[in-house]
């Protein structure tokens, strides 16, 4: 489990940038699909906000938010959960900031403290048993989905069948969560143990996919599986131990559709399109066992961390980002649909949380214009360091083999800057 908390934020605050690769097209293609994406990095504890530029290229924010898990977007919000706590980012609106102009900035409003449930997946504004939810989250360590508390640390919903008692023992790593339709719908778990850590025991072959409702196992003998989604009619989903990105057909059969050159974790669909994230195998003893380390070893495949686009009716990548350097671990990806120049200070820059209102519409006459000048009279130093997004030069060197299931990429370094 990676550090939490302050000391991991420090930690990857000294860890220094990561090196970012991306392929000719990728701004271009957020471009035309009109929106942005937002990843989470886990363990090196960043969020990237990932949009088009004006000329196509391809643009990023990073913000260290402490061990990034589980994403959940909105009209108006943007959920971000971190093991420990889950955040609510609110979307200001409209801004100018540094010269710039941004179609949506995201600043901090609420923010929950759940202590040590190992928060993964989230959902927001989903229906579960007949109520309304503002937020779900899976509780990993205590071998349930929860919903928030103003209270308690959580309120449980739901546990799989076989869990006699909710315990702080990460019985079955219950990780993924989906919904069908506004309600909650389907869990992915990686072993049906009732036992403290019980599911280490069969990585390879003991997960699966569940119906929540029912409580019914729509799909077994998956391999760490994450990230259930319900899309065009299909439940989609990573069997992340075996590097996969398949759906689960009518007779509980998974079919796999693309291989991926890393531990796939993270999913989302963007016009007909998957967005797969990618994670590098840890260097120990946690990969032994998995068919994706053998795979990868056997075909002399590099291991990846970034995000594949895949387009899932020809099972080929047509869409890329690598990341190297601190960065190893990706978690999470969701579309900001409608937004194509997203930004956020995330918890730094203290000078614009005090300089950025928004009031909702009353009988009161609002002024904001003195905060208005104020955001202009910033000190030029933190407007370079806090406004400009990372720009990612095109890279050329993308080669698909194997009828485009394994990617190679051209180590050329791309140089981050900032203005």
């Amino acid at each position: 489990m990676a550090e939490v908390g302050m000391k991991n934020v420090v930690a990857q605050e000294q860890a220094g940038k990561p090196t970012l690769h991306a392929s000719p097209q990728l701004g271009a293609w957020l471009q035309a699909v009109g929106g942005s994406l937002a990843f989470t990095t886990y363990q090196s504890g960043r969020l990237f906000l990932l949009s088009p530029a004006d000329d196509g290229q391809t643009l990023a924010l990073e913000r260290i938010l402490g061990s990034a898990m589980g994403l959940a977007v909105g009209a108006d919000y943007l959920w971000v959960a971190n093991q420990q706590q889950i955040w609510r980012f609110a979307d200001t609106g409209p801004r100018e900031l540094g010269g710039r102009h941004y179609d949506a900035v995201y600043l901090p409003r609420q923010g929950y403290l759940l202590g040590g449930c190992d928060a993964h997946d989230i959902l927001a504004d989903v229906q579960f048993l007949g109520r309304r939810h503002e937020l779900l989250f899976v509780n990993t360590r205590f071998s349930c989905i929860a919903a928030l508390d103003a209270h308690y640390n959580f309120r449980p919903v739901w546990r799989p069948g076989f869990i006699s008692a909710l315990a702080p023992e990460d019985r079955c790593h219950l990780n993924g969560m989906g919904q069908r339709d506004g309600e909650l719908a389907f869990a992915t778990l990686c072993g049906r143990y009732d036992t403290a850590m019980g599911w280490r025991e069969m990585k390879s072959g003991g997960g699966c996919v569940v119906d929540v409702p029912s409580g019914e196992t729509l799909c077994s003998g998956l391999s760490m599986p994450h990230s259930p989604r319900w899309h065009d009619g299909k439940l989609w989903l990573l069997n992340s131990g075996d590097g996969d990105l398949g759906y689960v057909d009518a007779a509980g059969r998974f079919n796999s559709v693309y291989q991926c050159p890393g531990f796939a974790r993270g999913l989302c669909f963007v016009d007909g399109y998957a967005v797969v994230g990618l994670s590098k195998l840890r260097p120990n003893t946690f990969a032994s066992g998995l068919n994706i380390k053998e795979r990868l070893e056997s075909q002399n495949i590099r291991e990846t961390c970034g995000l594949l686009v895949i387009d899932p009716r020809s099972g080929k990548s047509v869409h890329w980002l690598t990341l190297e350097g601190p960065v190893t671990e990706l978690y999470d990806v969701a579309f900001l649909p409608g937004t194509t120049k997203p930004y956020t200070p995330g918890f730094s820059e203290p000078d614009l949380h005090r300089a950025l209102f928004r009031l909702p519409e009353t009988e009161f006459a609002v002024s904001l214009s003195e905060c208005r000048r104020g955001s202009e009279r910033m000190p030029g130093h933190i407007q370079q360091r806090c406004y400009m997004p990372l720009v990612f030069r095109g890279l050329e060197g993308i080669v698909n083999r194997g009828e485009g299931r394994n990617m190679a990429v051209a180590a050329i370094p791309l140089r981050l800057i900032l203005d």
